[in-house]
């Protein structure tokens, strides 16, 4: 089963899993789908070891990293500001 996603991200099967769990992202990655880690609770060193982690059990297959990017504080609250 094709579809444009599946081109665009370069995975055999339209299935996107996220997860906070290394393995169930290595997982769906090496059985063609596209795991995505969520990264938030992970301080910069323990992301790199997943990270490493995910790589080194992927089988070169792509795989995603969700994050959260915080509003701008020093514009937040004020109007007009793009």
């Amino acid at each position: 089963m094709k579809s444009p996603i599946c081109d665009m991200l370069g995975i055999e099967f339209p299935l996107l899993a996220f997860s906070h769990c290394r393995d169930v992202v290595a997982a769906v990655s090496r059985a063609g789908g596209f795991g995505v880690l969520g990264a938030t609770v992970h301080t910069p060193d323990t992301l790199e070891r997943e990270l490493k982690w995910i790589d080194d059990h992927v089988d070169g297959k792509p795989y995603g990293i969700d994050v959260l990017i915080p509003e701008n504080i020093s514009t937040a609250g004020e109007k007009h500001v793009t």
